[in-house]
């Protein structure tokens, strides 16, 4: 930013006292000040380019809204010791960052402690015509990286002796222009990595890739997710992190059922049973995280705060049972042995040495038939356990599409992906108005028999009959999905796209 100079440099003297005597300046007061930076777990704010910052010293707090460069966009006071996503105050500030985290929690990525010098630049007549703020050293994370900065403010009306006071301030020596923000500058000196965040695998094959190599990268990813989300899950920071960690166990059984041949067998099947074990305990309380989001959409039908409030006290008691089973010692155990025996490369079947384009062929073309017969044969009145299965099996051939997405032509795999996502839509809407008819009738029983008002009742009546159009529509809608889907083009396309790798 014009006016804002990094010092590059050490000198003999302190910053203040070089700045001090190369301007007719006055020191207007000095304190310690606290910089926390705060984003959400996936760098929402970051990824849309923003940096949300919370200052504390001199007596006051606030929040500063930057562009990615630091250049300021909002800057507000707060009351609160600790900003959270909850927390934020009403006003510009908030009104921008909403948007981008969505129901993500905001948490501290960074922070820093360092000197803050503000000091008046007089003209000859002794009138303040600018301020040079000096910030830093700065102690980030328990580093103590050389990061100082040195920025003229001019008043209004005063830019012209703004721009000559920044020239002298750019002709001392150790003085240099920024290029970078202040958080940036100590996010490579603590290395944090700013943007960071897997939510799937992202691993990169070549065609002659040993599959057992290819399977070991891939389990390796997705356990480095289920890690990542631990935390945040069981201090349920926010619901994204046991979605994320919810979908990461499914992937992995899914890479898991396909692994026949790669990995030795007493391997596979006892890791199906204790991935299956995990992904049952994970069911319940994403389910009712989920109605919980959404559970504003519903309460307009009528008087629900008693059912609203039994759906939390249920899920209350699912995440603590789910907790009691992450923290669990065949939890640990599983974790650790996932480490050892799934993600590294082991002499494991007899087709861990086979080339992985060889087996991505197999299994990609196995799935696909696997997903036509089952849409094929849903008709107008097919039951709902039909499009369940039909669900999975879509679930499974997304997940190895993602999984062997590097050895194929990213825009044929792009349009097959974005047709599988159509369809898995529909099957979704269907299924969660389903699972939300369940729960509201097993809440309805529940409250029927305590002292909860009649209204209610019927109040729940409603929304389980505007869940069961819901249900129907996806149903009657499912038709034309599929066979959008099922189009003569996208099977041409699969079977082109999986036989030129």
């Amino acid at each position: 930013m014009a006016g804002e100079f990094a010092v590059d440099a050490p000198t003999d003297q302190s910053v203040l006292d070089v700045v001090s005597e190369s301007l007719p300046a006055q020191l207007l007061h000095s304190h310690t000040e606290r910089r926390l930076w705060l984003d959400t777990h996936d760098w929402s704010l970051f990824r849309a380019g923003l940096l949300l910052e919370q200052r504390t010293g001199g007596g006051q707090q606030c929040l500063v809204l930057t562009q990615l460069d630091g250049a300021p966009i909002y800057r507000a006071p707060v009351g609160r010791r600790t900003v959270t996503a909850r927390t934020l105050p009403d006003g510009p500030i908030r009104g921008r960052v909403a948007g981008p985290i969505g129901i993500r929690a905001l948490l501290p990525k960074l922070s820093a402690e360092g000197p803050t010098s503000l000091l008046a630049v007089l003209d000859d007549l002794d009138k303040t015509v600018a301020r040079v703020v000096i910030e830093g050293p700065w102690a980030a994370d328990g580093v103590a990286p050389r990061v100082v900065r040195v920025r003229v403010e001019p008043l209004r009306g005063y830019e012209k002796q703004g721009r000559k006071i920044a020239a002298q301030l750019g002709a001392l020596s150790g003085l240099t222009p920024v290029q970078t923000s202040v958080f940036a500058a100590l996010a490579l000196a603590t290395g944090v990595e700013p943007g960071r965040h897997k939510s799937k695998p992202t691993g990169s094959f070549r065609a002659e890739t040993p599959a057992g190599e290819a399977f070991a990268e891939t389990f390796a990813e997705l356990l480095e997710i289920v890690r990542d989300n631990l935390d945040g899950t069981l201090r349920e920071l926010d619901t994204e992190f046991l979605h994320d960690l919810r979908v990461a166990v499914r992937r992995s059984r899914s890479v898991l059922k396909v692994a026949e041949g790669i990995l030795d067998e007493p391997t596979r099947q006892r890791y199906a049973g204790e991935l299956k074990w995990l992904a049952d305990a994970t069911s319940l309380s994403r389910d009712l995280d989920v109605y919980l989001l959404g559970f504003g959409e519903v309460a307009e039908a009528g008087p629900a705060e008693p059912f609203r409030r039994l759906v939390e006290r249920r899920c209350r008691r699912a995440h603590a049972a789910l907790n009691r089973v992450l923290r669990s010692d065949r939890c640990a155990a599983l974790l650790a042995g996932w480490g050892h025996d799934l993600a590294r490369t082991t002499t494991g079947g007899p087709l861990a040495t086979t080339a992985i384009a060889e087996v991505a062929h197999n299994l990609l073309s196995r799935a696909w038939r696997r997903v036509a017969k089952r849409g094929r044969a849903i008709r107008v009145d097919s039951p709902a356990e039909a499009l369940h299965d039909l669900r999975k099996r879509c679930k499974e051939l997304r997940y190895l599409l993602e999984f062997f997405a590097s050895l194929y032509d990213q825009r044929a795999h792009r349009r097959i992906v974005d047709e599988l996502k159509r369809l898995q839509d529909n099957l979704g809407e269907f299924q969660d108005a389903e699972s939300h008819r369940l729960l509201v009738r097993s809440c309805a029983e529940e409250l029927r028999g305590g002292a909860a008002p009649i209204e209610t009742l019927l109040t729940m009546g409603r929304i389980e009959n505007d869940l069961r159009l819901r249900q129907e529509a996806a149903h009657a809608a499912f038709s034309d999905r599929w066979n959008r889907f099922d189009a003569r083009t996208n099977r041409k396309q699969f079977a082109a796209m999986v036989s030129a790798s």
